[in-house]
C-alpha cells in the first residue's frame, strides 16, 4: 500500500498546491472544513445509507437549526434553483416531470427583474425548461407595476436575485422593487417566490430573513458557512421542498416504494432530469454538520485570529518602499459577510499590479490574491471563514509577496 504524506496525492498528480488570499470562491474549492465538518464527513465516508433517508434526516435537521416548513440538500445553489423552477412547472405529475426539459404545455416562465439579474446563475431556471421573463431597465429598474404586469397564464413563478447590494448590478438610481413588494405581488396571483440567497448566511439569522418574509424556496450555498463546495441547502414551504426531492437524484426510484415500482412496474417510473445532479454521503453529512457549527460559531475568535495575522502584514511590508497598507476590517458589522482583507497601495500602475498578482499564482505553492486598482489585495477571512489556515503559509506569503514587490 502507498502511504502517502502530507500532500503527496497533489504531488503525485502534479497539482499545485494554492495558498487562498483571494476567498471562498469555486474555483479553489470553497473552504478548508473544520475538524467537526471533516469528522462528520469521514464517518459519512466510511458506511452506507439509504440516501433517501440520509437527506430526509438531514433535511429534518435543517429546519429545526433554521425554523423553516422543510429543508433539503442540493448540490449547489445552482442545482437547488433547477430543481426549485422544475417542481414550480411539473409539480408531482409524474407524465409531466417525465417530460422535462419539454415545458410546451406547462406553465414555464420565471419572472424577474433585469437589474437583477447574474447571468452565471439564474440561467439555472432554464435547466429544465423553464424561460425567465426580464422586467424593467437595467440600469434604471422597473416598477411594481411593471413586473405585476408580467403575469400571464404561462407564469410558473418569480425569482429574486437576493445580492444584499446593487453593485455592479444596477446603478446608484435604480428602482428595485423591495423583496416584500415582489412577494406581495406573485402571492396574490397564487404563484411562488424562488430566493436566490447563496452567501446571505449573515448575520446568522440570514436563513430566516427570506422564509419570514413569504419565500417559497430560498436556496443557500454550504461553502459560505465552511461546509462542501458540493453542497447547498434549500428551505422553503414543505409541499414545494417534498416536490423538489422528488425531482432530485433519489427522487421517485430511490424514495420511499421506489424499489418495489422498479420490480413490479418499471413503466411507471422513470429517472427525473436531475438523475446526473448526484451526491454522495459525505456531501449531505457535511452540510447539516457545518450549518450546526455556523450557528454556533463564536466568530469573533477567527476575527481576532486574522487581525493578528493582519497587524503582522503590515509590519512587514508596510515599511517597504512605494506602500502603504490599509486594512479592511469589516468583521463585526452585521450587514457585512465579515471580511477582512489587508490591501497594500502600491506606487504602481493597475498593470504592474495585475503583474504581481500573476507571479504570485506561478510559484510553487501558488499564491492567490487580487488586485484593486493600484491596490495588492490580501483577503484573511472571506464570509467570515478564516482563508489562511496554516501557520507555515503566514511566513511564505510574507517572503513571496516582500519578492513580488521589491523584485
Amino acid at each position: 500500500m502507498n502511504h502517502r504524506g502530507i500532500m503527496g496525492f497533489y504531488k503525485d498528480l502534479g497539482v499545485t498546491r494554492v495558498i487562498n488570499c483571494f476567498g471562498t470562491y469555486t474555483l479553489v474549492g470553497g473552504h478548508v472544513f473544520s475538524d467537526k465538518v471533516r469528522s462528520a464527513m469521514d464517518e459519512a465516508d466510511r458506511n452506507f445509507a439509504w440516501l433517501w433517508e440520509l437527506e430526509e434526516k438531514a433535511g429534518k435537521r435543517i429546519t429545526e437549526l433554521t425554523g423553516a416548513e422543510a429543508g433539503f440538500v442540493t448540490p449547489g445553489v445552482f442545482a437547488a434553483l433547477s430543481m426549485g423552477a422544475a417542481a414550480c412547472m411539473a409539480g408531482k405529475d409524474s407524465d409531466k416531470m417525465s417530460r422535462l426539459s419539454d415545458t410546451t404545455e406547462m406553465k414555464n416562465e420565471f419572472i424577474i427583474q433585469r437589474a437583477l439579474r447574474d447571468f452565471k446563475y439564474d440561467r439555472s431556471m432554464t435547466v429544465a425548461g423553464g424561460k425567465l421573463v426580464e422586467v424593467g431597465d437595467k440600469h434604471k429598474g422597473c416598477t411594481a407595476e411593471e413586473l405585476e404586469a408580467a403575469i400571464t397564464e404561462k407564469t410558473a413563478g418569480f425569482h429574486y436575485m437576493a445580492h444584499g447590494f446593487t453593485g455592479d448590478f444596477a446603478s446608484r438610481d435604480c428602482n428595485v422593487v423591495p423583496f416584500e413588494k415582489v412577494v406581495e405581488i406573485a402571492h396574490r396571483h397564487g404563484l411562488p417566490v424562488i430566493v436566490d440567497a447563496a452567501f446571505q448566511c449573515y448575520p446568522k439569522d440570514g436563513f430566516k430573513r427570506y422564509i419570514s418574509k413569504g419565500a417559497d424556496l430560498v436556496a443557500y450555498s454550504c461553502k459560505y458557512f465552511g461546509g462542501p463546495n458540493t453542497a447547498g441547502i434549500l428551505l422553503g414551504k414543505k409541499d414545494l421542498v417534498d416536490t423538489v426531492a422528488l425531482h432530485s437524484f433519489v427522487g421517485q426510484e430511490g424514495g420511499p416504494g421506489g424499489q418495489l415500482l422498479l420490480e413490479a412496474e418499471p413503466d411507471r417510473l422513470h429517472g427525473s432530469v436531475f438523475r446526473g445532479y448526484k451526491m454522495d454521503r459525505s456531501s449531505i453529512t457535511g452540510a447539516v454538520a457545518s450549518l450546526e457549527e455556523h450557528l454556533e460559531q463564536n466568530y469573533e475568535a477567527i476575527f481576532r485570529d486574522a487581525r493578528v495575522k493582519a497587524a503582522r502584514f503590515t509590519e512587514e511590508w508596510g515599511s517597504l518602499p512605494g506602500v502603504k497598507t490599509k486594512l479592511y476590517d469589516i468583521g463585526t458589522v452585521p450587514e457585512e459577510p465579515g471580511r477582512i482583507s489587508l490591501h497594500l497601495i502600491l506606487d504602481r500602475n493597475p498593470d504592474e499590479v495585475d503583474k504581481i498578482v500573476k507571479t504570485l499564482m506561478k510559484g510553487d505553492p501558488s499564491i492567490w490574491a487580487s488586485s484593486e486598482g493600484n491596490h495588492l489585495v490580501i483577503n484573511i477571512t472571506s464570509f467570515r471563514g478564516l482563508m489562511l489556515t496554516e501557520d507555515k503559509d503566514t511566513d511564505t506569503i510574507i517572503e513571496r509577496v516582500r519578492e513580488a514587490i521589491t523584485g
